[in-house]
């Protein structure tokens, strides 16, 4: 009897690596460099049980905390009624990365990257920087890259989390108050691409001080190019074969040439601007971003030619946007709809109020809402699950066979078949 029970053991925990590593790896922030949200990945939709959780200690550190309060170019009464949409909304949870059996995120409360087990949320180590982490980790060649706001891109042995390099583009002359902490006025908030064997990502907090593109061999950290210029990059960068895109928040996004770093213009005109931004598969590709306008409220998504940043279109509310085999699913304020990109024609629409997050994992849709995420067939827009979750699920992963879900409050959970028990290496958190 008692071999009958470590031969079973033995076979679970043999069954479970290979279950959790024979997978799809989610490496970046939004699957890839595209920032696209699609994963080949299967999920179960009719089977997200909670495997586990893990429960920050704390809610995140935003950098930017919602709309402005004040508004220079209305009047008092009229900038109260009305507050201006957030365009500086990136790092409202803590984004995931997933990759061979083990979960990483960054961390803005204890300035961080944690490692944690994918198959039971455990944690396997965690590596402290200066200032806080606000995007996962890149993920390639069993090597992690991130960048942190106290000025720094970091490259560690995804294992041990051993610091293998570390790259400043300018050692800071003095520091600021920023968020509760102090940091230098060229944060690194963009986190990390990583194409060709080489690390991109930019530092910069305001335009008016130094801004700083910057390219470095992937392996040794050996700077290939620096360039400076009036830009604000807030969130996270894209890279195609030729071109870097940046978003600036309050700015319509800079794009530059990839291999030399110099500037090609702006995709947008004055006012646009946001954090949110993706290249899309379209036969004619797309560089798409939002959300906001300034001093206006109200999400909008614009699509332009990501060659030569002509405008295409303009998603009114659009909130997130994910572009397959020709079918563009966008999500707004109040539905979530197919539409056919060759003749711009409408295949379903659906209400929800999940509007905060949105992936595509193996013909699945995933939203994520207030306290609540759904899943819907692709094809037609069918509701196939709702799941509670506690909080605002901004961050949505698909690893493993798993979906893995970031929340406001600072959580993450683990949602998936339930083949092992659930497990919570934290306290709860208090309300």
């Amino acid at each position: 009897m008692k071999n009958k029970i470590i031969f079973e053991k033995t076979f679970l925990i043999i069954f479970l690596i290979c279950y959790i590593t024979n997978a799809e790896n989610w490496t970046t922030y939004m699957h890839d460099n595209s920032r696209s949200g699609i994963s080949a990945e299967p999920v179960n939709a009719t089977e997200l049980n909670e495997i586990w959780k893990y429960n920050s200690a704390a809610p995140p550190m935003i950098a930017w905390d919602g709309g402005m309060p004040w508004d220079a170019f209305r009047s008092p009464s009229a900038a109260n009624a009305v507050r201006s949409t957030p365009m500086r909304d990136f790092d409202f949870v803590n984004f995931v990365t997933v990759a061979d059996g083990k979960l990483y995120f960054g961390s803005s409360v204890d300035d961080s990257v944690h490692c944690l087990d994918a198959g039971t949320g455990a944690e396997d180590w965690t590596f402290t920087t200066d200032g806080p982490v606000r995007f996962p980790p890149t993920i390639h060649n069993n090597k992690l890259y991130f960048g942190s706001d106290d000025g720094n891109a970091y490259c560690l042995d995804a294992n041990s989390g051993t610091q293998i390099w570390k790259y400043t583009p300018a050692i800071p002359s003095r520091l600021i108050a920023n968020n509760g902490k102090f940091i230098p006025m060229q944060p690194i908030r963009t986190g990390i691409a990583i194409y060709d064997g080489k690390a991109y990502f930019a530092s910069s907090l305001v335009t008016w001080k130094e801004t700083y593109l910057c390219a470095v061999n992937a392996n040794t950290g050996t700077e290939i190019y620096k360039v400076s210029g009036g830009i604000s990059p807030m969130g996270a960068l894209l890279i195609s074969s030729s071109r870097i895109y940046i978003p600036q928040g309050r700015f319509p996004p800079a794009v530059f040439n990839r291999s030399n770093g110099s500037s090609v213009g702006n995709a947008g005109a004055h006012g646009q601007g946001g954090c949110y931004a993706l290249l899309t598969s379209d036969p004619t590709p797309r560089f798409s971003y939002g959300w906001g306008i300034k001093h206006t409220n109200g999400y909008n998504l614009y699509e332009y030619n990501v060659d030569t940043l002509a405008s295409i279109s303009k998603h009114l509310n659009g909130r997130h946007l994910i572009v397959s085999n020709e079918i563009a699913y966008l999500l707004t304020d109040t539905t979530l709809s197919a539409i056919n990109r060759k003749n711009n024609s409408n295949i379903w629409s659906v209400v929800t109020d999940c509007c905060y997050s949105l992936i595509l994992a193996d013909g699945i849709l995933f939203a994520g809402g207030f306290n609540k995420i759904i899943a819907y067939d692709s094809a037609n827009g069918n509701e196939l699950n709702s799941i509670s979750v506690k909080g605002t699920a901004r961050g949505l992963a698909a690893s493993a066979h798993r979906l893995y879900v970031s929340t406001d409050n600072g959580s993450i959970f683990a949602y998936g078949e339930a083949y092992k028990p659930i497990i919570n290496n934290t306290n709860e958190l208090t309300y």
